[in-house]
Protein backbone atom coordinates (compact mmCIF):
# COMPACT_ATOMS: atom_id res chain seq x y z
CA UNK A 1 0.00 0.00 0.00
CA UNK A 2 2.90 1.96 1.00
CA UNK A 3 4.34 1.51 -2.59
CA UNK A 4 1.42 2.84 -4.49
CA UNK A 5 1.12 5.76 -2.47
CA UNK A 6 4.64 6.41 -3.32
CA UNK A 7 4.34 6.02 -6.97
CA UNK A 8 0.98 8.41 -6.98
CA UNK A 9 2.52 11.02 -5.49
CA UNK A 10 5.80 10.54 -7.57
CA UNK A 11 3.43 10.40 -10.32
CA UNK A 12 1.19 13.61 -9.75
CA UNK A 13 4.78 15.29 -8.89
CA UNK A 14 6.00 14.95 -12.65
CA UNK A 15 2.62 15.83 -13.83
CA UNK A 16 2.90 19.68 -12.18
CA UNK A 17 6.38 20.07 -13.64
CA UNK A 18 5.48 20.99 -16.97
CA UNK A 19 3.34 23.69 -15.82
CA UNK A 20 5.61 25.27 -13.12
CA UNK A 21 8.00 25.45 -16.14
CA UNK A 22 5.49 27.43 -18.05
CA UNK A 23 5.45 29.59 -15.78
CA UNK A 24 9.05 30.22 -15.29
CA UNK A 25 8.81 30.42 -19.21
CA UNK A 26 6.70 33.51 -19.21
CA UNK A 27 8.32 36.69 -21.13
CA UNK A 28 6.25 39.65 -21.65
CA UNK A 29 6.51 41.50 -24.74
CA UNK A 30 6.11 44.96 -23.55
CA UNK A 31 5.82 47.83 -25.95
CA UNK A 32 8.58 51.12 -25.87
CA UNK A 33 8.66 54.45 -27.72
CA UNK A 34 10.39 55.56 -29.66
CA UNK A 35 13.64 56.21 -28.24
CA UNK A 36 17.01 58.03 -29.82
CA UNK A 37 19.24 55.18 -28.12
CA UNK A 38 16.48 52.61 -28.93
CA UNK A 39 19.17 49.33 -28.54
CA UNK A 40 20.68 50.35 -25.84
CA UNK A 41 17.52 51.37 -23.95
CA UNK A 42 15.96 47.94 -24.97
CA UNK A 43 18.79 45.94 -23.17
CA UNK A 44 19.19 48.75 -20.05
CA UNK A 45 15.16 47.81 -19.82
CA UNK A 46 15.19 43.89 -20.03
CA UNK A 47 18.32 44.06 -18.19
CA UNK A 48 16.34 45.88 -15.30
CA UNK A 49 13.21 43.74 -15.43
CA UNK A 50 15.41 40.44 -14.86
CA UNK A 51 17.18 41.86 -11.82
CA UNK A 52 13.65 42.32 -10.58
CA UNK A 53 12.94 38.71 -11.53
CA UNK A 54 10.64 39.38 -14.73
CA UNK A 55 11.68 37.94 -18.62
CA UNK A 56 10.53 40.39 -20.77
CA UNK A 57 10.72 41.01 -24.67
CA UNK A 58 11.10 44.75 -25.63
CA UNK A 59 9.15 45.79 -28.69
CA UNK A 60 9.19 49.11 -30.57
CA UNK A 61 5.65 49.82 -31.92
CA UNK A 62 5.12 53.55 -33.64
CA UNK A 63 2.27 55.24 -31.03
CA UNK A 64 -0.91 54.28 -33.57
CA UNK A 65 -0.63 50.36 -33.26
CA UNK A 66 0.17 50.04 -29.80
CA UNK A 67 -4.07 49.94 -28.71
CA UNK A 68 -4.32 47.84 -31.59
CA UNK A 69 -1.42 45.66 -30.94
CA UNK A 70 -2.72 44.79 -27.17
CA UNK A 71 -6.48 44.14 -28.85
CA UNK A 72 -5.11 41.44 -30.95
CA UNK A 73 -2.72 40.19 -28.40
CA UNK A 74 0.25 40.85 -30.21
CA UNK A 75 2.15 42.74 -26.65
CA UNK A 76 1.36 41.93 -23.27
CA UNK A 77 1.84 45.95 -22.33
CA UNK A 78 3.10 49.02 -22.45
CA UNK A 79 6.40 51.18 -21.04
CA UNK A 80 4.60 54.24 -21.02
CA UNK A 81 0.57 55.63 -21.54
CA UNK A 82 -1.93 57.49 -19.85
CA UNK A 83 -5.37 56.14 -19.06
CA UNK A 84 -6.97 57.03 -22.61
CA UNK A 85 -4.65 53.09 -23.34
CA UNK A 86 -7.42 51.44 -21.55
CA UNK A 87 -10.15 52.81 -23.53
CA UNK A 88 -8.23 52.83 -27.13
CA UNK A 89 -7.14 48.94 -26.43
CA UNK A 90 -10.63 47.81 -25.15
CA UNK A 91 -8.94 45.24 -23.15
CA UNK A 92 -8.54 44.86 -19.36
CA UNK A 93 -5.41 46.24 -18.96
CA UNK A 94 -4.04 46.83 -14.94
CA UNK A 95 -1.63 50.18 -14.69
CA UNK A 96 1.72 49.62 -12.86
CA UNK A 97 2.49 51.21 -9.03
CA UNK A 98 4.87 53.74 -10.33
CA UNK A 99 4.72 56.93 -12.12
CA UNK A 100 7.03 56.44 -15.18
CA UNK A 101 6.94 60.32 -16.22
CA UNK A 102 4.84 63.27 -16.58
CA UNK A 103 4.82 64.61 -20.08
CA UNK A 104 4.13 67.91 -21.06
CA UNK A 105 1.47 68.41 -23.95
CA UNK A 106 3.14 71.14 -26.09
CA UNK A 107 1.49 73.03 -29.23
CA UNK A 108 4.39 73.71 -31.61
CA UNK A 109 3.24 76.84 -34.24
CA UNK A 110 4.83 79.98 -35.70
CA UNK A 111 1.79 81.94 -35.78
CA UNK A 112 2.55 84.67 -33.33
CA UNK A 113 -1.57 85.20 -33.24
CA UNK A 114 -1.96 81.46 -31.47
CA UNK A 115 -1.91 81.70 -27.43
CA UNK A 116 -4.21 79.08 -27.18
CA UNK A 117 -6.27 76.10 -28.04
CA UNK A 118 -9.19 78.65 -28.49
CA UNK A 119 -7.11 80.45 -30.77
CA UNK A 120 -6.88 77.81 -33.04
CA UNK A 121 -9.90 78.01 -35.18
CA UNK A 122 -9.84 77.42 -39.12
CA UNK A 123 -5.83 76.28 -38.84
CA UNK A 124 -4.45 72.81 -39.61
CA UNK A 125 -2.84 71.37 -36.64
CA UNK A 126 -1.12 67.79 -36.99
CA UNK A 127 -1.80 64.72 -34.35
CA UNK A 128 0.40 62.01 -34.24
CA UNK A 129 -1.86 59.03 -35.04
CA UNK A 130 -2.71 57.22 -31.90
CA UNK A 131 -3.14 59.94 -29.91
CA UNK A 132 -6.73 59.86 -28.81
CA UNK A 133 -6.11 62.36 -26.06
CA UNK A 134 -4.51 65.74 -28.66
CA UNK A 135 -7.50 64.40 -30.69
CA UNK A 136 -9.99 65.05 -27.92
CA UNK A 137 -8.31 68.16 -26.75
CA UNK A 138 -8.77 69.58 -30.70
CA UNK A 139 -12.26 68.73 -31.25
CA UNK A 140 -14.15 71.73 -32.17
CA UNK A 141 -11.93 73.72 -32.13
CA UNK A 142 -9.43 73.29 -35.16
CA UNK A 143 -8.91 70.73 -38.59
CA UNK A 144 -6.95 67.99 -36.72
CA UNK A 145 -4.76 66.19 -38.91
CA UNK A 146 -3.87 62.86 -38.04
CA UNK A 147 -0.29 62.38 -39.21
CA UNK A 148 0.99 58.83 -39.29
CA UNK A 149 4.78 59.06 -39.40
CA UNK A 150 5.26 60.22 -35.60
CA UNK A 151 7.05 63.16 -34.55
CA UNK A 152 9.46 63.26 -37.36
CA UNK A 153 6.53 63.63 -39.99
CA UNK A 154 4.93 66.45 -38.15
CA UNK A 155 7.70 68.52 -37.65
CA UNK A 156 8.83 68.01 -41.30
CA UNK A 157 4.88 69.04 -42.46
CA UNK A 158 4.84 71.79 -40.48
CA UNK A 159 8.54 73.02 -41.94
CA UNK A 160 7.27 72.34 -45.26
CA UNK A 161 3.69 74.63 -44.47
CA UNK A 162 1.51 72.02 -44.60
CA UNK A 163 0.64 72.35 -41.07
CA UNK A 164 -0.26 75.61 -38.92
CA UNK A 165 0.53 74.06 -36.21
CA UNK A 166 1.11 70.58 -33.80
CA UNK A 167 -0.01 68.96 -30.90
CA UNK A 168 3.30 66.51 -29.33
CA UNK A 169 4.84 66.06 -25.96
CA UNK A 170 8.14 67.25 -24.82
CA UNK A 171 9.29 63.73 -24.47
CA UNK A 172 8.96 62.99 -28.20
CA UNK A 173 10.09 66.56 -28.90
CA UNK A 174 13.29 65.69 -27.17
CA UNK A 175 13.47 62.63 -29.21
CA UNK A 176 13.76 64.57 -32.91
CA UNK A 177 15.32 67.96 -33.38
CA UNK A 178 13.55 69.98 -30.67
CA UNK A 179 11.34 72.49 -31.69
CA UNK A 180 12.11 74.47 -34.68
CA UNK A 181 13.80 77.42 -35.49
CA UNK A 182 11.44 80.45 -36.30
CA UNK A 183 8.60 78.56 -34.03
CA UNK A 184 7.91 78.73 -30.62
CA UNK A 185 6.52 75.84 -28.00
CA UNK A 186 3.51 76.63 -26.07
CA UNK A 187 3.11 74.24 -22.70
CA UNK A 188 -0.29 73.28 -22.51
CA UNK A 189 -1.06 70.84 -19.45
CA UNK A 190 1.15 67.83 -18.11
CA UNK A 191 0.69 64.41 -17.88
CA UNK A 192 0.94 61.58 -16.16
CA UNK A 193 2.05 58.14 -17.74
CA UNK A 194 2.28 54.78 -16.16
CA UNK A 195 3.20 51.80 -17.39
CA UNK A 196 0.44 48.59 -18.04
CA UNK A 197 -0.08 45.49 -18.45
CA UNK A 198 -3.03 43.00 -20.10
CA UNK A 199 -5.35 42.28 -16.95
CA UNK A 200 -4.01 38.18 -16.80
CA UNK A 201 -0.49 39.63 -15.96
CA UNK A 202 -1.60 41.35 -12.81
CA UNK A 203 0.05 38.79 -10.19
CA UNK A 204 3.26 40.21 -11.74
CA UNK A 205 2.91 43.43 -10.89
CA UNK A 206 5.01 43.61 -8.19
CA UNK A 207 8.25 42.62 -10.05
CA UNK A 208 6.85 44.91 -12.84
CA UNK A 209 6.91 47.78 -10.68
CA UNK A 210 10.41 47.16 -9.16
CA UNK A 211 11.58 46.50 -12.78
CA UNK A 212 9.95 49.83 -14.03
CA UNK A 213 11.70 51.60 -10.63
CA UNK A 214 15.20 50.16 -11.25
CA UNK A 215 14.97 51.40 -14.95
CA UNK A 216 13.83 54.91 -14.21
CA UNK A 217 16.98 54.04 -12.11
CA UNK A 218 19.85 53.46 -15.30
CA UNK A 219 18.02 56.35 -17.37
CA UNK A 220 19.03 59.40 -14.43
CA UNK A 221 14.97 59.52 -14.21
CA UNK A 222 15.45 60.17 -10.33
CA UNK A 223 12.84 60.10 -7.71
CA UNK A 224 10.46 57.41 -8.72
CA UNK A 225 7.05 58.07 -7.59
CA UNK A 226 4.37 55.64 -6.62
CA UNK A 227 1.07 56.09 -7.59
CA UNK A 228 -2.03 57.47 -5.33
Amino acid sequence: MFAVILLAALFLSFELLPSAKADEEVCLKIALPEMADRDQSAERYRAAMAEAGLCVQPVWLPNKRTAVSLKRGEIDGVFASGETIQQSAGVPLVAGGVVVGRPKSLLITADATVHALSDLKDKDIGVWLGDDRGKQELVGLADIITVPGGAGMMLRMLRHGRLDGLLIDDFSLNQTEGVPEGYRAIELETRTSYSWLRKEYEALLPQFNRGTDIFRAALDMTNPESKS
